[in-house]
């Protein structure tokens, strides 16, 4: 369940004293978020449980760059992040690979007008990125990354394409490496598991 408004000033706060747990908390307790948003892109020919583990980052992401001095709900300000790491994950994709089209329509708006990939991403002229998206770099990425072994930290820096690694499937990593694919899939499990959970679940 989300905190309430009370306990997530309280966690906030523990966390930015450095109680990592505290941190923890703020990730557990928003995953339906990342979920939710996640699912608004189910459509794009990307499997949901990597758009689930691509908004996770931007979540963390988030959680780890949320200024209380500013007057915004970290929920607000998650969501922002979420959705631009989705966005910049279908960008990528679709420049590398061209398996996304720009033209593929994601959902209607209000008024029952299609929303296509193409209204969201804009053009190259038009990133979608803002300040706030700017600002927040790769070596914020969590604390999980950086507590792996050698070995563990280099597969997901390959999946995810953090540190100036070129972004790769599960196999191709798996084969890049000599390993088994499953190896692969129980790191990533990691960051999804308890997100499996809420799948069907709405926010409250």
């Amino acid at each position: 369940m989300p905190l309430s408004r009370e306990e997530e000033v309280t966690v906030i706060a523990s966390f930015m004293k450095g109680d990592l747990r505290a941190r923890d908390t703020l990730i557990e307790r928003n995953l339906r978020l990342v979920v939710y948003i996640a699912r608004r892109f189910d459509n794009t020919g990307t499997p949901i449980e990597d758009l689930i583990s691509i908004g996770s980052i931007g979540l963390i992401k988030a959680i780890e760059t949320f200024n209380t001095d500013k007057n915004i709900k970290l929920a607000t300000y998650a969501s922002r992040c979420i959705e631009n790491e989705i966005l910049m994950h279908l960008r990528k994709t679709s420049r590398m690979k061209g398996e996304v089209s720009l033209d593929e329509p994601l959902n209607s708006d209000a008024d029952g007008n299609e929303l296509l990939l193409s209204d969201i991403l804009g053009t190259e002229e038009h990133i979608i990125l803002d300040n706030v998206e700017k600002k927040i770099e790769r070596q914020h990425m969590f604390h999980a990354i950086n507590l792996l072994g050698a070995r563990e930290r280099y597969i997901m820096e390959c999946r995810f394409g953090l540190n100036g690694k070129v972004e790769m499937t599960q196999k191709e990593v798996a084969d890049h490496l000599g390993i088994s694919q499953s190896y692969i899939s129980r790191l990533e499990k990691k960051i999804i598991q308890d997100l499996r959970e809420n799948l069907n679940q709405p926010i409250s």
